[in-house]
């Protein structure tokens, strides 16, 4: 790092110039905050440089400002906005990122110093979920945090309008056409509710069919492996690529068990530090899969220097889904990458009943799915209900609650061997003595 007017200069990337006509967005980041944070505004830059990259944008050079407090009309400071103009023209920056959220007044005044684009951390992480949504339900979920963010950032003028509406007459300051605008966006923005309202119903069918299973999500940091450990458990061949936020749809699959016992596997949405909010609400709906999980399991990236304050982030995401508490299993994935395999037992001291394991190695696997098959074994149980064939009311909750996985019908009664969660059995159990029926727990 050195040290250029008043900045640290964290980097450079270099570029070839015969590559010019085909050379990627080039792209200037600029961290602030004070003296005591330094080392932590640091790391956040690097950060902010590979979502840079999973964006497709190529980090020019990376710069840090120390300042206590951020300035009001420019985050950074009118004389240092300037200092990053320069950079900017003597690199060739086409847009400028901030690791900062910044407001419209921001935004306003620094295009008024910096010929380029301005984006912020939150623009940039919205960007990238735009570009990795596949489905449907993704794609409307990335629209309405879009436009969640840019709404209370309509100004009126400049390029923070013309993002959103274009054409000439966009960039004048005159409040009916900003009210124009508002309205429009409001009114898309119901539009994509009601249609993800549409989606979450669809969704929320499709866990009512599976509750009779037991059901793990993986949760934790972007990149911590989550996706490589569900094709080590199940073979789903999910795809992984060192990159961020490369699952955006939640992933199920069917993981079996050696003594032919199931259960539901999802895959989710990475977390990262300063996920915008906007997002967690958007993605309620998806990130609902890690609430209804009968086990969540958090996913860990052990060798990243950083995985203490990754913990944390995943944290605050839990805590904000109402989720922090129920039942989980903390579990440190790439231990292969670990040059000192003492810091191992020192986490198993401090965190009772975490796991260590590599997915790409498989090293711990085997430990990891005894830990799930002994949790399945606690909440599910399987069990024969004999019903009157005239309950067919009873019959059908069974059905509905459980998996049925064997019938047979003998004088006047049927007979049904199914699987349910423990709370769910002891329902049906009060339920068919009452009626005159029989219960036998397998297990």
């Amino acid at each position: 790092m050195r040290r250029v007017y008043g900045w640290f200069i964290v980097g450079a990337a270099m570029y070839d110039l015969e590559k010019e006509s085909r050379r990627k967005e080039k792209v200037l980041l600029v961290g602030t905050g004070p003296k005591s944070q330094r080392e932590e505004l640091i790391e956040s830059l690097e950060e902010l440089g590979l979502l840079v990259e999973t964006a497709g944008g190529e980090v020019a050079e990376k710069m840090l400002n120390i300042r206590e407090r951020p300035d009001a009309a420019t985050m950074i400071g009118k004389g240092k906005a300037r200092r990053v103009e320069e950079i900017r023209t003597q690199l060739k920056v086409d847009t400028v990122v901030f690791d900062q959220e910044l407001s419209s007044a921001h935004i306003r005044n620094l295009e008024g110093i910096i010929a380029a684009k301005i984006l912020d951390r939150t623009e940039l992480i919205l960007d990238i979920f735009a570009l990795h949504a596949r489905t449907m339900e993704a794609k409307i979920e990335v629209e309405l945090a879009q436009l969640s963010y840019r709404l209370p950032r309509l100004t009126g003028k400049g390029i923070d309008l013309s993002k959103l509406g274009g054409g000439i007459g966009t960039r004048g300051p005159g409040e009916k056409k900003l009210e124009v605008e508002r309205r429009r966006l409001r009114e898309k923005m119901k539009k994509l509710k009601d249609e993800l309202r549409s989606v979450e119903k669809a969704r929320a069918v499709q866990r009512k069919r599976r509750r009779s299973m037991f059901r793990v999500a993986l949760t934790g940091y972007t990149d911590a492996g989550k996706s490589t450990i569900m094709n080590a458990l199940t073979k789903a061949g999910v795809r992984t690529e060192k990159a961020l936020f490369t699952t955006l749809d939640p992933t199920t699959r069917l993981l079996q068990f050696e003594n032919g016992r199931k259960a539901l596997i999802t895959d989710t949405v990475g977390f990262i530090r300063d996920l915008p909010h906007h997002l967690v609400a958007s993605f309620r709906s998806t990130l609902e899969e890690a609430v209804e999980a009968d086990l969540r399991l958090r996913i860990v990236d052990v060798s990243h220097p950083e995985f203490k304050s990754h913990m944390d982030a995943g944290s605050v995401v839990l805590r904000d889904l109402g989720c922090l508490d129920k039942k989980s299993i903390l579990v440190f994935n790439k231990i292969d990458r670990l040059l000192d395999r003492a810091v191992l037992s020192g986490l198993s001291r401090r965190y009772t009943g975490c796991l260590c394991v590599s997915a790409l190695t498989g090293e711990g696997m085997d430990r990891l799915l005894f830990a799930l098959e002994a949790e399945m074994e606690r909440e599910v149980v399987e069990g024969k209900f004999r019903l009157p064939l005239k309950n067919g009311r009873l019959i059908s909750v069974v059905h509905e609650l459980g998996e049925v996985l064997e019938t047979n019908c003998e004088g006047g009664y049927v007979e049904l061997n199914a699987r349910l969660h423990k709370s769910d059995f002891e329902k049906i159990k009060k339920l068919t003595l009452e009626a005159g029926g029989e219960v036998k727990p397998w297990r």
